[in-house]
């Protein structure tokens, strides 16, 4: 039977000094390696908290996005301008005619200036109260 002391005359130093420069060295890859993309975000933005830097970027996209759907807006307000204009010089004796055939209160599909026109609608009759039917009773 062995005694305690004899187990550590084999051991001749700690690995206490080895084990935490295993340990430095293993959390300072794992933090750097997953740290990637912060460092990278740092380096556009400076160095900021997370969140910062999360709402800086969120301000950015929705300021690209509203410039993307402007120019969009822009661009099918010129074709419709372009296509309004082509079929307005193409056939300016059809509508004109068209028009003379249509009544007063039916609904033209665009005005002179454009805007299109809704028909005339007649207007709902007045509500009525709720009446029980002959063969319900509340009784």
């Amino acid at each position: 039977m062995k005694k305690p002391d004899m187990l550590l005359t084999d051991i001749e130093r700690s690995i206490f000094a080895k084990a935490l420069v295993i340990s430095i060295i293993a959390h300072t890859a794992l933090l750097g390696g997953t740290s990637f993309s912060l460092f990278a975000d740092w380096w556009t933005y400076g160095v900021h908290s997370p969140s910062y830097i999360n709402a800086q970027k969120s301000k950015e996209n929705k300021e690209a996005e509203a410039a993307r759907r402007k120019a969009a807006a822009e661009e099918k307000a010129a074709e419709e301008a372009k296509k309004a204009k082509t079929e307005k010089a193409a056939a300016p004796a059809a509508t004109n005619a068209a028009n003379a055939a249509t009544p007063a209160n039916a609904a033209t599909p665009a005005a002179e200036d454009g805007k299109v026109t809704p028909p005339e609608v007649d207007p709902l009759p007045p509500k009525k109260e709720f009446q029980l039917g002959d063969d319900l009773s509340l009784d």
